[in-house]
């Protein structure tokens, strides 16, 4: 079965709106670990980005935060609704590369990720969340989120992505 990993929003504007910016920063880690796991393994990572934070494209608050570690073979999706699938090529692009599974991770858990991940289900995606790989607006909505849909650590990434 072929995965791939989203991080969606982690932009510069989105981590300035956040009112939880430490549980935003300890995302990075678990995101970057996981990015590496499947850019190791020859699998895909797609960036995501909301093309309404701030100043759009080309503005300083639209790039993803320093700490996210990015590859130029990162496959880069422009969104401008909260389901990263609505009117965006990243599913043509996932059924080009034939991807079954897709991970989920980023901002805002409330929001842009509930939404992509019902989108990932929709369009007929195996989908999880990243343990730990998940911010919100509001903490303790991120940990609903987190136990009420399936995740995935990052030791069962190293497993599934042998």
């Amino acid at each position: 079965m072929k995965l791939a990993f989203l991080i969606i929003d982690m932009q510069k504007g989105c981590r300035d709106f956040c009112k939880c910016q430490r549980e935003f920063d300890e995302t990075v880690e678990y995101i970057n670990e996981a990015a590496s796991i499947f850019r190791e393994k020859g699998y895909p990572v797609v960036r995501v980005s909301d093309i309404e934070v701030d100043g759009g494209p080309g503005s300083e608050n639209f790039e993803f935060v320093d700490s996210i570690v990015t590859d130029e073979n990162d496959i880069i999706i422009y969104k401008e609704y909260n389901n990263a699938f609505f009117n965006t090529k990243l599913h043509d692009k996932l059924q080009e590369l034939g991807v079954e599974f897709v991970v989920i991770s980023g901002f805002a858990a409330e929001y842009c990720l509930l939404f992509s991940y019902n989108g990932a289900k929709e369009m007929g995606y195996g989908v999880s969340l990243l343990q730990n790989g998940v911010a919100g607006i509001d903490y303790e909505e991120v940990k609903k989120m987190q136990l009420i849909r399936p995740v995935v650590s990052l030791e069962a990434l190293e497993y599934l992505l042998k």
